[in-house]
């Protein structure tokens, strides 16, 4: 019986930790890239960004230039 007191206490341990809403409300998806040269992909992680993430931000930047955003 002590094996199961044990293994209901670390549910409930796992259980209250738990989150019941998902932290990101926006839908979002991953999108390919094709022909991107593997050299700026280097050159932006030696840089300490992702790719991902930097391609976010210019495509920002050029929504907000063109009065889309």
């Amino acid at each position: 019986m002590g094996k199961f007191d044990d293994l209901e206490r670390n549910l409930n341990k796992i259980t209250s930790k738990a989150a019941l809403q998902n932290s990101n409300p926006t839908n979002t998806k991953n999108i390919l890239i094709y022909n991107v040269p593997k050299q700026w992909s280097k050159i932006l992680k030696q840089n300490g960004m992702s790719f991902s993430a930097y391609a976010k931000i210019a495509i920002l930047e050029k929504m907000k230039r063109d009065k889309l955003l």
